[in-house]
């Protein structure tokens, strides 16, 4: 009953606060390794999913590791908006979002 209450409350305070006239914004995660990449990639999405204001989520790799991005290449089947990147292409990918 309390979560559901402040759920509610949280819901209010986002629609009354929204930003107007469409405005976005792109939420960057650089994971260290793989053992917190899929812990902080979903910690983001959940959270861009809170904000609900057409956020976009990017992953940036910080080398070359397959197992990284193998690990966000699945989180994307499930979360739509993640894009993954590496440094160099970041900027391409931010204003991609916006």
């Amino acid at each position: 009953m309390i979560l559901g209450a402040a759920e509610l409350v949280r819901l209010i305070t986002f629609w009354a606060t929204r930003p107007k006239g469409g405005q976005r914004m792109a939420l960057v995660v650089a994971p260290a390794g793989e053992d917190d990449c899929e812990a902080m990639v979903r910690a983001a999405a959940e959270r861009v999913r809170w904000m609900g204001c057409g956020s976009g989520l990017i992953c940036l790799l910080p080398e070359e590791s397959p197992e990284l991005l193998s690990i966000c290449r699945f989180l994307q089947l499930q979360y739509p908006y993640l894009r993954v990147s590496q440094k160099e292409d970041l900027l391409y990918h931010i204003w991609e979002e916006l």
